[in-house]
């Protein structure tokens, strides 16, 4: 949790305790590949009342205290019974139905898909308290002790702290799928007076709650026209803080491709590319998190020793310290093996330090460090295609030449930029009234599509030739790299995946006509809405 007015700390505090003796350990989470290189702690339902209010501003409206507790799929709709908090019930056709209803998720039960898992023996107790503690509030803190784990993350409020830590021995004789009472205050407390070198004192609880952690994964995102996303699709322990990432990016990762199915610009079968992703980084997740939580809550000497020595590694160690960031802030994830990455003729093959397809789309500033930077000049809704010409003016107008049919034959769905050096500028005497200044006053793309690159920094980063060309998809991950025929080799890209362009500007209504009729209008309380639900 961030005050207002301050700068996050880029490192996260873990207090080791080796033969009775605590060491403090830094570890840096400033390696990330992120213009937000730090950590915030925020309660969920603050989380929730951000994400409820920019979607209340874009239109979207949420509804609360409904429950789907029947799915029908017939060949070209869902329906989908709904019970409302007062007892009453809708019936709803959707062309698509998302279950986004967390870890006992009734949209994927009752459209048949069964879940597969299983449980952790370990048990943790969590509380949100008042207290005056002594340590400092802007980092995360994580102490080991001979007795056990407490993570500490400050919360808003001057005096608020969460608590959490592991209390697998303090239940020994529980079974495994019994849940233990909450902790009480007093309890609370004497955990942390056995395991912390300064034990707060606490004054109150706010919520406090024990856990265990299930490991679960549907057996699949996608039956027909339901699909699953976040804790419906797979939830696991909390260790490393993976999940709401984890959820977010499953609903980008769906959102783009039934955006297009839904306007009618790509084949249902792109969806499929949606699990043939996101089914095997829920199955990495759901391993690693598992190994993690053995690995922070063993207390055998040696698994102790092998921990602290970890820790110190990474903290000392930049490579080990980027790669550890990668993993755990998740940019370091890719596809390189997915159905949408492809090696295009032409590919100069993957080297040391350069993205290659299936890598997460990297950024670059473009003329000074804190200015702007290329994904900020190249963002859009559907596909980038970033065109690179270095320091050669005739490279430049070819690829503007190419730019230009793309656009005309794709319209709207690929949006080129052709990154070149001040030095390709098609006339040098009138750039400053051809540039578009950003939102800080610096002018780095041309308004003919042109991204002024003046340092090379964006082509080094992406180790690129002259002349060749890197597709970006919507969600940001590289889909392939090439050199020759721009326009024919994203056409035999889009084809091959059942995507089809449109004329610039226009875009195809939901293929269902079910919207056109109100839902007080319907037969027998059946409510047809257009698109997904």
């Amino acid at each position: 949790y961030i005050e207002e007015g301050t700068t996050p700390p880029p490192f996260a505090m873990v207090m080791l305790n080796n033969l009775d003796r605590f060491h403090l350990v830094a570890a840096p989470i400033d390696r990330v590949p992120s213009p937000f290189p730090f950590t915030l702690s925020l309660p969920q339902p603050e989380t929730e009342d951000l994400l409820r209010t920019h979607a209340t501003g874009i239109g979207v409206r949420v509804e609360t205290g409904v429950e789907c507790v029947q799915v029908r799929q017939e060949d070209d709709h869902v329906v989908a019974l709904l019970r409302h908090a007062d007892g009453s019930t809708r019936t709803v056709l959707a062309d698509w139905l998302v279950g986004c209803d967390g870890a006992h998720s009734q949209v994927g039960r009752t459209a048949g898909i069964a879940a597969h898992g299983y449980d952790l023996p370990e048990t943790f107790a969590l509380g949100d308290v008042v207290t005056d503690w002594a340590r400092e509030r802007a980092h995360v803190q994580v102490t080991f002790s001979p007795t056990g784990l407490v993570a500490a993350f400050p919360m808003p409020g001057d005096r608020r702290w969460r608590f959490i830590a592991d209390t697998t021995d303090a239940h020994p004789d529980d079974n495994p799928g019994d849940r233990p009472a909450d902790p009480d205050l007093a309890s609370l407390q004497r955990l942390l007076d056995e395991r912390l070198p300064d034990p707060p004192r606490l004054a109150e609880a706010i919520w406090t709650s024990t856990f265990r952690i299930h490991q679960r994964r549907a057996a699949t995102v996608r039956r027909g026209r339901v699909l699953l996303a976040g804790d419906a699709a797979h939830s696991h322990s909390p260790v490393g803080g993976q999940g709401m990432n984890t959820g977010l990016q499953d609903a980008y990762a769906l959102g783009w491709r039934l955006a297009l199915v839904a306007l009618g610009q790509a084949d249902t079968a792109l969806l499929d590319t949606y699990a043939a992703e996101r089914e095997p980084v829920a199955d990495r997740l759901l391993t690693g998190t598992a190994r993690a939580t053995h690995a922070v809550t063993a207390q055998h000497p040696a698994a102790r020793q092998a921990r602290g020595l970890a820790l110190r590694l990474i903290a000392a160690s930049p490579p080990l310290g980027r790669w550890a960031a990668g993993v755990f802030s998740q940019l370091g994830l890719g596809y390189p093996d997915s159905p949408l990455t492809e090696s295009a003729p032409g590919h100069r093959g993957r080297r040391r330090g350069v993205p290659g397809p299936g890598a997460l789309a990297p950024d670059a500033a473009l003329a000074t460090p804190g200015g702007p930077t290329l994904r900020q000049a190249t963002r859009t809704p559907w596909f980038s295609l970033l065109l690179f010409a270095g320091g050669d003016p005739a490279a430049a107008r070819r690829l503007r030449d190419d730019a230009a049919r793309i656009h005309a034959r794709f319209g709207d769905l690929v949006t080129v930029r052709v990154v070149a050096t001040t030095d390709a500028e098609p006339n040098p005497d009138e750039a400053d009234t051809d540039r578009e200044p950003n939102s800080g006053g610096e002018t780095t793309t041309l308004r003919d599509g042109t991204v002024v690159d003046p340092a090379g920094r964006a082509r080094a980063r992406y180790g690129a030739a002259v002349g060749e060309a890197i597709l970006v998809r919507p969600d940001g991950y590289l889909a392939y790299r090439s050199i020759g025929d721009h326009v024919v080799h994203l056409e035999l890209y889009l084809h091959a995946h059942g995507i089809t362009p449109r004329p610039p500007g226009r875009y195809a209504p939901a293929r269902s006509e079910r919207g056109s009729a109100r839902a007080e209008d319907s037969p027998e309380g059946v409510a047809p809405l257009r698109g997904t639900s």
